[in-house]
């Protein structure tokens, strides 16, 4: 049976909270794809929940997770994934330079003893990044190894193959 209901301290209609989830240990990570930050619609943002293994009734977030570049459609929160006390953040409609919805992750550290509002500690993106490659539409993390998935990636004539990209030392 359910012991724990989550929810966002400054939840509003249409935040898509709980669009993703990760449970690493104690610590779980939701993902609020369509967060208004400031006038920045649809950036998205993403909620750090801490003992999870002894909460019960509703709790509220222990951390929000923004991006420090964020923009109005980022889309951040898309995917979300955790390892430990790190998390991985996807943003697939970020726009990288001139690259619209090229798409992003975020790293995250220290999600065990983080409070209030944080930002990231690494931004990453694909090497070989275009226009409308959604990089960030999935993201796995393991230890300190990420899996950063490009759903919408052109691999030679085949348009939206897709790919992923692997990342060490996060």
């Amino acid at each position: 049976t359910q012991s724990v209901k989550l929810t966002a301290s400054d939840g509003a209609a249409s935040d898509r909270f709980g669009g993703s989830v990760s449970l690493s240990g104690s610590i779980g990570l939701v993902g609020a794809l369509w967060d208004n930050i400031g006038a920045n619609v649809q950036q998205g943002s993403a909620y750090v929940f801490r003992s999870l293994n002894t909460a019960t009734g509703t709790i509220t977030q222990n951390v929000k997770l923004t991006a420090s570049d964020g923009a109005a459609n980022d889309l951040f929160g898309y995917s979300v994934s955790q390892s430990g006390s790190v998390g991985l953040v996807g943003a697939s409609q970020d726009d990288i330079g001139a690259n619209g919805n090229q798409g992003s992750a975020y790293v995250f550290r220290s999600l065990n003893t983080a409070t209030g509002t944080i930002t990231q500690n690494v931004k990453l993106t694909a090497s070989d990044g275009a226009a409308n490659d959604e990089f960030g539409a999935s993201v796995s993390l393991s230890g300190s190894i990420g899996l950063v998935g490009a759903s919408r990636d052109d691999i030679g004539a085949n348009p939206d193959q897709g790919s992923a990209y692997v990342f060490r030392s996060l």
